[in-house]
């Protein structure tokens, strides 16, 4: 019979705190609605309400929030109170049906947004992803020239970035040192048989010609293998073969590939370095078959990096492949993009923005 007893007390103990639980959240759920009840039927009547006159404050947010001072706000979301009328019903301006009214906090709250009404062009937008790539007009093959060994490297390791007229690499070659040897004993020839001064000048057949055909004919060798303006006239000013010549780099760039080392011996078109341009970069997308239609080339197109979120990179359709790709069903894109600022650069993702005016005279503005 106790523990009958003990057990009763023990379910009535759990079902008042239950019954706490449950009153405290209708307090809590309800608890504007409950201000409002309570601010409503404490209000003051008669000779105050005479005093304010024919004029009351309500909440638009509210209804139920009425005050008769208008320096108060709304107790539930802290809004100023609108005036009206005593007794008179809420009117909406024509063609509004209903209203609803946010505080600032749940405006920002649910990311809710405006914008002014007007015309606009509408356009279609095709999404697409992709990667950027080189820019295969602006890669550049450092080629061997003349086949030698490799005396010492000025550029170690790839992703150096080098401009025209650095030093690359520095060769000997026994060809090349046999034209540096010809074309100074032609230099000394030349000198040998230039005319007295006060002498006639010696016709196109005469010796002075012919040397001058030599020379110039060792000088052109020379160059075609390799050798600067700047090296030819040190080789015309101290007339001695220079053991190993020094290559410099025809163009500025990026080094993307080393296949050279010290010691090793270079054959005639071999590319020791490969450098890239990356000024202007290309990014492959990927568009469905649906969309194919809609491309054309010259077309605009924003790109979008997680690198570089809120700044967009604007390109031009360069060239549509002629062929689907089976596996994916999409046709692959490229897309010049300027890149003067060497942001994006090779195996960077990018998204694809393509809009498309729907319409005859529609324009689309790209802001970036």
């Amino acid at each position: 019979m106790s523990a009958f007893r003990s057990g009763l007390q023990i379910l009535f103990v759990r079902l008042r705190f239950l019954f706490v639980f449950v009153v405290v959240g209708l307090v809590v759920g309800n608890w504007g609605f409950i201000l409002a009840y309570v601010d409503r039927m404490t209000r003051p009547r008669g000779a105050e309400d005479a005093a304010q006159g024919d004029f009351e404050w309500f909440c638009p947010m509210h209804p139920s929030v009425v005050r008769d001072d208008p320096k108060q706000k709304c107790p539930i979301c802290g809004m100023p109170l609108s005036k009206r009328k005593r007794g008179e019903p809420t009117r909406l301006p024509p063609g509004i049906l209903s209203r609803l009214q946010l505080s600032p906090y749940r405006i920002r709250q649910a990311g809710v947004a405006t914008t002014e009404v007007r015309y606009r062009a509408l356009v279609r937008e095709v999404r697409a992803v992709g990667t950027v790539d080189y820019d295969e007009t602006r890669l550049a093959h450092i080629s061997a020239r003349v086949a030698g060994r490799v005396e010492e490297l000025y550029v170690n390791f790839a992703g150096v970035e080098v401009h025209k007229g650095d030093p690359v690499y520095k060769l000997y070659s026994p060809d090349l040192v046999s034209a540096q040897e010809e074309y100074v004993l032609s230099l000394k020839a030349n000198d040998t048989a230039q005319a007295p001064a006060g002498a006639p000048a010696a016709g196109a057949t005469g010796p002075v010609a012919a040397s001058e055909r030599v020379s110039q004919s060792a000088r052109d060798r020379l160059r075609l293998w390799g050798l600067t303006d700047e090296q030819l006239a040190e080789l015309e000013k101290s007339r001695q073969a220079q053991h190993a010549v020094t290559i410099f780099s025809p163009l500025s760039g990026v080094v993307i590939e080393k296949e050279i080392h010290a010691g090793h011996y270079l054959q005639v078109g071999e590319d020791p370095y490969t450098v890239a341009d990356l000024s202007n970069v290309w990014a492959q997308v990927e568009v469905f078959e649906s969309d194919v239609p809609l491309l054309e080339i010259g077309q605009t197109v924003e790109l979008v990096n997680e690198a570089f979120p809120a700044e967009p990179f604007v390109g031009t359709i360069a060239f549509v492949a002629p062929a689907l790709q089976p596996e994916t069903r999409t046709v692959r894109v490229r897309i010049d993009v300027p890149n003067p600022e060497r942001k994006l650069k090779p195996g960077m993702f990018v998204s694809a923005i393509l809009r498309v005016p729907v319409g005859r005279h529609a324009e689309v503005f790209y802001g970036c």
